[in-house]
């Protein structure tokens, strides 16, 4: 079995922290199964660096992948050690229990991202990342969620 059974479109996360080490991230990201039966994980970023910078589209893709494996929101401030490598995915990692059952078989695409000069950080993007798959998996439950009303 693979995981995601069906495609999650339009998953918008704003991630904000106002502190002296600042923090901001907002986003908007698709999640569908990998084609023709594949494993793995693939993570598209088609922005440009006006849109986010390279190392916060990686933080995004770490964050994804973190929750994928199970990872909670409090190991999302990690150095790699915790992410399996891309054969490794391929060949077949089971998702987080919680999830249900299957093996790890899902694209996300980067369709929108505002950047701050300042406050962007690529471990705020990391966590983003990790709350746009939680939020994808919670369904309606996520919706309203106050962060993403935030000003």
């Amino acid at each position: 079995m693979r995981f995601p059974a069906e495609a999650r479109r339009d998953v918008h996360v704003r991630y904000t922290r106002p502190s002296c080490m600042g923090g901001f991230a907002v986003f908007t990201v698709d999640f569908a199964p990998l084609p023709e039966g594949r494993l793995g994980f693939e993570f598209v970023n088609p922005l440009g660096p006006e849109d986010i910078d390279a190392e916060c589209a990686q933080a995004v893709s770490d964050g994804v992948l973190l929750w994928l494996i199970g990872a909670g929101p409090r190991n999302v401030y990690f150095d790699g050690g915790l992410l399996p490598a891309a054969k490794e995915v391929a060949a077949g990692v089971p998702v987080r229990p919680d999830a249900g059952p299957g093996l790890i078989a899902l694209r996300a695409v980067l369709r929108d991202s505002r950047l701050h000069p300042i406050d962007s950080l690529p471990w705020t993007h990391a966590r983003a990342g990790w709350r746009a798959a939680d939020k994808t998996w919670l369904g309606a439950e996520a919706t309203g969620d106050p962060m993403d009303l935030a000003p």
